[in-house]
């Protein structure tokens, strides 16, 4: 009797253990969504920045040419566009490996109640559904990974185009006024 309360006390902790590493992937993904709708709200203030800007920019461009401002908000325009739709592609609602619906579960353990007897044997299902969703679940989480971190790195240089195209337009500037 003692060794089955054993083997019954290790299914237990193997099945609390799957379903413990299953909820920190499900908080995983959570925070990844999270963090890119976050990404889509800077992506907003950014653009709305370059616009003003933009349009200031024309007004009073002094020594600027036209040109030289197309390309400068056109190119820093399509990296924010591209860390858009990159951040959006992280949000995608993949489709993954899913726990049962209540009625299949429900037949499954009638057509099996022999196999599910047992502590044990019930412990032994729980951590095998575990271990069959959670890769399924993890792969997901890494593709959103991805295209944070793409959509992060094209965010990053927008904003060095920002920068970039300040100083060259300053140095114009500086260039025509002394």
């Amino acid at each position: 009797m003692e060794t089955k309360n054993k083997e019954d006390d290790l299914y237990e902790f193997i099945a609390d253990f799957e379903e413990r590493i299953y909820a920190n992937e499900e908080r995983r993904e959570d925070s990844l969504i999270q963090q890119a709708a976050h990404m889509q709200t800077a992506f907003s203030f950014v653009s709305a920045a370059v616009f003003m800007v933009a349009e200031i920019a024309v007004e009073h461009r002094g020594n600027l040419s036209l040109e030289f401002l197309l390309v400068s908000f056109s190119v820093i325009c399509a990296l924010l566009i591209a860390s858009l739709f990159c951040a959006t592609k992280a949000q995608t609602r993949y489709v993954r490996e899913v726990f049962q619906d209540a009625k299949s579960f429900q037949e499954t353990v009638e057509s099996e109640r022999q196999a599910l007897s047992t502590k044990m044997r019930r412990y032994k299902y729980i951590a095998d559904t575990y271990a069959k969703l959670h890769p399924s679940l993890r792969e997901t989480n890494e593709k959103r990974v991805e295209w944070i971190d793409i959509s992060m790195k094209l965010f990053q240089a927008s904003l060095s185009a920002c920068v970039l195209t300040f100083t060259i337009a300053v140095i114009i500037l500086l260039e025509h006024s002394l």
